[in-house]
């Protein structure tokens, strides 16, 4: 009879499978029984020293004898077999003390994440190049599914081995660029970046993502994945978002002819990149007009909204016309003890471009707030503004609190 396998994951978030079937050590993730438990599987198969463990798990105090500390880990050890024999594993010792180092004793079948994606990155170091090395990497791009133990994150002990898997992991992603570019493969490249994308979203990998997008001539790809990044820092970090390198994509991109042959240095060289651009009339025009009449005020991204506001203030030195900013802030109401702020930001957002005007724009900046440029609107009018945007939001079972503060746009030029 075949033996039940013990797998174990621990990038991305920790889970236990036991013969298929889910099983949880401990309910309470930061709990000192598991992580010892993780502690000694990521010493694999060198172990680690009691010392190290005791530092990590009761903290270091001169003033606690080290018998005590000896027999709390003793203790511990005792209750993780426990544990193990509760979850229906075989009763074994598992916890093996030689002189000073501490050892995970096994003898089911099992299988750890951090254990495989090492040897196969290690596997992969030790080829030059070739299909079987590009195999390797790919593995380890599969394993790695996000930070080590991100639960740890807080714990100086994980937090420098997580570092360690990241700097392996993005050795493979950067090894199989590499290939990938050679073999001119950028249906794969997409997939690495986007995989590397979806784990660190505010690393740059959409960056690359765009490039490569460019590089096949999918422009409406590129500029969706540039909205989306854009979107994403505005909600997380309030707008913070490398803009200028993504923008460089578009503005050095070559327009290539059918063959994919760049060749600017003849006149028919130019001649095809502008026919090329010619051809792509259609796409442009479809991408600047809205298909149906717009109505109620313009939502874009952050960055797209700061270059509209710079607008209107120029505009303003030549046709004199009032304009205001007006920040809008979502919180909690005192009674109110959940909200999901997703859920009510999405609400907000519809009622602000419902109740203001075809002129006026806005973008979202951060978590809780939006930024609403008013065309021809005087500050004394913002009062109104913001009431009726708040009557709306109260009618469409809003549950959260409003409030709001306005400038006038000349007291804010240095947008």
């Amino acid at each position: 009879m075949q033996k039940k396998v013990l797998q174990i994951q621990m990038l991305g978030g920790f889970s236990m499978y036991y013969g298929g079937e889910a099983i949880a050590l401990n309910k309470v993730g930061r709990s000192k029984s598991l992580r010892l438990f993780q502690m000694l599987l990521l010493s694999l198969p060198g172990g680690i020293s009691k010392s190290e463990i005791m530092d990590n798990l009761y903290g270091w105090n001169e003033n606690v004898e080290m018998a005590n500390r000896n027999k709390n880990l003793n203790n511990l050890i005792y209750r993780l077999k426990g544990q193990f024999a509760a979850l229906g594993l075989p009763e074994q010792d598992y916890v093996e003390i030689k002189g000073n180092k501490c050892y995970f004793k096994y003898d089911l079948p099992i299988r750890v994440d951090t254990v495989e994606f090492q040897e196969t990155i290690k596997q992969a170091k030790n080829l030059w190049g070739g299909v079987k090395r590009n195999l390797y990497l790919w593995k380890a791009n599969e394993l790695y599914l996000g930070e080590l133990l991100p639960a740890n994150a807080s714990d100086m002990w994980f937090f420098q081995k997580s570092t360690f898997f990241k700097e392996l992991y993005i050795w493979s992603v950067e090894e199989l660029e590499r290939e990938l570019e050679k073999s001119r493969d950028y249906k794969s490249r997409l997939l690495l970046y986007k995989r590397a994308a979806s784990i660190y979203p505010f690393e740059n990998w959409q960056l690359k993502q765009m490039r490569c997008n460019l590089e096949m001539y999918r422009y409406d790809e590129a500029l969706a994945i540039y909205n989306e990044t854009v979107e994403l820092y505005a909600r997380e970090m309030g707008g913070d978002v490398p803009a200028k390198e993504m923008q460089e994509c578009f503005e050095a991109i070559e327009l290539m002819d059918e063959n994919h042959k760049r060749n600017i240095n003849n006149a028919d060289g130019w001649k095809n990149m502008d026919k090329a651009f010619r051809l792509k009339r259609n796409d442009i025009e479809q991408a600047i007009f809205e298909k149906e009449d717009p109505k109620g005020a313009y939502y874009c991204t952050y960055p797209s909204f700061v270059d509209y506001c710079r607008l209107v203030v120029r505009a303003k030195e030549r046709n004199e016309f009032s304009a205001a900013l007006m920040f809008l802030t979502l919180s909690h109401k005192k009674s109110q003890k959940v909200m999901d702020l997703q859920e009510q930001m999405q609400l907000l957002k519809e009622v602000i471009g419902d109740s203001l005007r075809i002129g006026d724009a806005f973008t979202r900046y951060g978590n809780r707030h939006f930024i609403l440029m008013l065309v021809k609107t005087k500050l004394e009018f913002c009062s109104s503004v913001f009431q009726r945007i708040e009557a709306a939001y109260t009618k469409r079972t809003g549950k959260g609190e409003l409030w709001y503060y306005a400038d006038m746009t000349q007291e804010l030029r240095r947008l």
